[in-house]
């Protein structure tokens, strides 16, 4: 296997990515400093980026329905419960893509493909996030214009591509957004600039991924390939 598939496949980076660690000379195979993308991985080589430990395992994908309370940044060493606690130990090493906040629930894809990785979580693409929301605060006619046409939180320009807003109660109402970025605490921020106070957040769709009848906490694995490839066309 090329090299710069090995890494990917490992879920450490995408294949462009690789290119550029092993023109720097930060992977080595067998304890041997290798150059060349293309180089051929033997099995039972041994492969490592920097410090880490590759392997150059079968891609898999899986859709997950997250609850609220669990952490997808894996590197938090303060989380009571993270994501991968919530899969079983079989799947192998996965890394979510993107984030969703502890509050937040539903849909999140994780990988251990890092071309996948990057195809849906780099900007470029513009690989559309749908969310439900519950929000709390008055509704006038001016929050769906400002919702597209974005507001400044810090450095920020936080905005939507669409939005259908629907009147719920007298101080209450639910939204469907939709995204093409993903900023921290992106939704949330962007409510709270206009006086409001996000309830409830559930993202139900990434691009062509959706989490249609998948119960809460449960996980589907799915060739994501035959997906993007349908999606793309």
């Amino acid at each position: 296997m090329r090299l710069n598939l090995y890494i990917s496949k490992s879920g450490h980076c995408s294949r462009r990515k690789a290119d550029l660690l092993i023109k720097e000379g930060k992977v080595r195979v067998n304890d041997r400093v290798v150059t060349e993308p293309w180089f051929n991985v033997e099995d039972g080589s041994s492969v490592k980026a920097g410090d880490a430990l590759l392997s150059g395992e079968a891609r898999i994908c899986l859709l997950f329905n997250k609850p609220k309370g669990v952490t997808t940044t894996l590197s938090d060493k303060f989380a009571e419960k993270k994501i991968t606690d919530c899969l079983p130990k079989s799947l192998g090493r996965i890394y979510p893509v993107g984030r969703l906040d502890k509050l937040s629930r539903g849909l999140i894809i994780l990988t251990n493909d890092g071309d996948l990785c990057y195809h849906i979580s780099h900007p470029k693409f513009e690989i559309e996030k749908e969310y439900m929301l519950l929000v709390k605060g008055r509704l006038d006619d001016s929050i769906h214009r400002k919702l597209k046409d974005g507001v400044r939180s810090g450095e920020d320009i936080l905005k939507v591509k669409d939005a259908q807003i629907e009147k719920t109660g007298q101080d209450e109402f639910s939204v469907r957004v939709i995204v093409c970025e993903g900023k921290k605490r992106h939704l949330r921020r962007l409510f709270e600039s206009l006086g409001l106070k996000v309830l409830d957040l559930k993202r139900t769709r990434i691009g062509p991924f959706r989490l249609g009848d998948l119960k809460e906490g449960s996980y589907r694995i799915i060739d994501a390939g035959k997906e993007l490839e349908r999606f793309n066309k």
